[in-house]
């Protein structure tokens, strides 16, 4: 009896033996398969970076409105309505640190009216 239950033991490990060494990975790690669907659906953060590349990657072709000093004049936060025109073609957006200039770039929307891009003129600048 004894033989009998040592025989089926040591059956009963080797079995377990080769299931668990016989496992094959399903999936596993998100594999790069190139082209420009490649980063679909991830966020910036996740997309992997070569620290070296993206610190002289730089383009000079779109302005940045917010560091740009031209694109800020004063305004009081105070007293000026949030969102007003600063001239007929440019919208003001006031600040506590200061007024942001956004110029009516879209050609359907080309006058301030308001504090907001728009087809038609506010009365002051017909």
């Amino acid at each position: 009896m004894t033989a009998l239950k040592n025989i089926v033991t040591i059956v009963v490990l080797s079995i377990l033996l080769a299931v668990c060494f016989g496992q094959v990975l399903q999936g596993g790690p998100y594999k790069s398969q190139g082209g420009p669907h490649q980063y679909q659906g991830r966020t910036r953060r996740q997309i992997p970076q070569n620290v070296g590349q993206v610190d002289n990657i730089k383009d000079h072709t779109i302005p940045d409105v917010w560091q740009n000093p031209q694109n800020w004049t004063t305004c009081d936060f105070t007293a000026v309505s949030k969102i007003s025109c600063h001239n007929c073609n440019t919208r003001i957006i006031c600040k506590p640190i200061g007024g942001l200039l956004k110029s009516c770039n879209n050609p359907n929307k080309p006058y301030c009216n308001s504090g907001i891009c728009s087809a038609i003129a506010s009365p002051d600048c017909v």
